[in-house]
């Protein structure tokens, strides 16, 4: 292709719409590592409405769908990718702003599609695809997917219409987060009559633990720390501390986040000689500058990096860049 595509609107231009206004072709939805409901939800629902118009679809990435996500219409057909195997007529990031995320398929992807379209909003995202709609104005991205559809003149089924509402009703933290707008309640009511269940959806995500899970949910609340301030708050996780399953079905970070006087709060998750940092804000504090000192990113109110271990040494380093930004904050 020629030089890259870039749109930062709130609708598809006409060469974001080019890509899929064909009859039909072969398309993969590529994931990022760890995918979550953000990512399986807009790829999910664009490649269901592809299908309905004779596209063949392919959906994966490097790691498997976690089995929270199982009610996801779909979800079964997600498949763990080693390698690609194409031709593809277009392949589809969404909600990726780091290439890298993807374990190297990225860069098979390009050589086995004809076009790699970057669906984001994210303000980091590194515009990696042949086109690029950044939209850093929408809450999420599937209020970015919902604008697509609607402009492809897609009709929206219950299943598009639930992965679609699950993928807004999760990256906007429970419609929690500062950067929700009436864009995003008019479009989760489009996707509601369309035949979306916000009780479906919230029973699956928050309401299907294990008999044991807050067993361990305690032990691993019992580890929360506060400053002395109490403007931040923190949750250290070492390796095998609760099982696997726990942390994926748990926002372990929103605990130490549902302090009133917490600021920022961060978990901090060891993981073979790495740790997992993930990110909390109130709007106030940008906690994506702070991922941005380690090599990760995110937006305002919710980010994430990897940084070396071990959990004691990777716990100071981070806690003292949050100390910077709280207090740089305060100064402005």
């Amino acid at each position: 292709m020629s030089a890259p595509i870039e749109h930062t609107g709130p609708v598809p231009s006409a060469a974001v719409l080019e890509p899929f206004s064909r009859g039909g072709g072969r398309a993969l939805m590529l994931g990022h590592v760890h995918p979550d409901a953000d990512v399986l939800g807009t790829l999910l629902a664009l490649g269901l409405a592809l299908e309905a118009r004779d596209w063949s679809v392919v959906y994966g990435g490097p790691h498997p769908a976690p089995d929270l996500l199982a009610f996801l219409p779909g979800v079964d057909r997600y498949r763990r990718l080693e390698s690609l195997e194409g031709p593809f007529d277009v392949v589809v990031l969404t909600d990726c702003p780091n290439p890298q995320r993807t374990e190297g398929l990225i860069d098979q992807a390009k050589r086995a599609g004809k076009v790699v379209v970057n669906i984001d909003h994210h303000p980091d995202n590194r515009r990696y695809g042949h086109v690029n709609w950044v939209d850093v104005t929408a809450a999420a991205t599937g209020e970015m997917v919902y604008e697509l559809l609607t402009a492809l003149r897609v009709t929206l089924t219950p299943a598009i219409a639930t992965n679609l509402f699950t993928a807004i009703h999760t990256d906007t933290g429970s419609f929690r987060y500062s950067n929700v707008t009436t864009r995003t309640f008019t479009i989760a009511a489009a996707l509601v009559a369309a035949g979306a269940r916000p009780e479906l959806v919230s029973r699956s995500l928050y309401e299907q633990r294990a008999p044991d899970a807050l067993h361990w949910l305690g032990e691993a609340l019992a580890r929360v720390e506060v400053s002395e301030d109490g403007q931040m708050g923190w949750l250290a996780l070492p390796a095998s501390a609760v099982p696997e399953r726990i942390v994926e079905s748990e926002e372990l970070v929103n605990y130490p986040r549902s302090v009133a006087s917490v600021r920022v709060a961060c978990l901090l998750r060891e993981l073979d000689g790495t740790v997992k940092v993930s990110l909390r804000g109130k709007g106030d504090v940008d906690v994506q500058q702070i991922a941005a000192q380690f090599g990760g990113g995110g937006h305002v109110n919710a980010a994430g990096c990897t940084v070396p271990g071990p959990l004691p040494e990777a716990t100071r380093v981070v806690l003292a860049a949050v100390r910077r930004a709280v207090d740089g904050a305060a100064r402005s």
